[in-house]
């Protein structure tokens, strides 16, 4: 359900939400949101990736644009128990290849060395980022 509220920018661009659409969205001290924000039209769209408590990491892979790759990939973060929050992809040029941006949640993997390692010895992935999310 849509609602509209009028609100204050505080100091600092601090957004003050009425508290009981807050607790709806779940705006919790330490939850992650991806924050959308288009300059062009003077608007900020928010989404709950995840609530207080879980370890969130960001990938970046650059793949070969074919099927079956991110298959592969959503097969490996299974493999390592970890679970895809936010996913996003695209087509970076017309030579085949696709960039991938993800938002995943590790909490339960032992290394990140060993996942990016991983990550890196599939053929199809031409580069890998993978930083942790405080």
């Amino acid at each position: 359900m849509r609602h509209y509220e009028i609100v204050k920018i505080r100091r600092n661009g601090v957004v003050e939400i009425p508290t009981e659409y807050a607790y709806e969205l779940g705006l919790l001290e330490g939850a992650y949101f991806l924050v959308e924000i288009d300059t062009d039209l003077k608007e900020v769209h928010l989404e709950r990736i995840a609530l207080p408590g879980k370890r969130l990491a960001e990938v970046e892979l650059v793949v070969e644009d074919r099927p079956g790759v991110l298959a592969k990939i959503s097969g490996l973060f299974g493999r390592h128990g970890v679970n895809i929050l936010f996913s996003e992809s695209e087509e970076l040029s017309a030579i085949g290849l696709a960039g991938i941006v993800a938002v995943v949640d590790v909490s339960g993997v032992e290394s990140l060395d060993d996942l990016r390692s991983e990550l890196e010895a599939l053929p199809e992935v031409k580069e890998v980022l993978l930083k942790p999310l405080d």
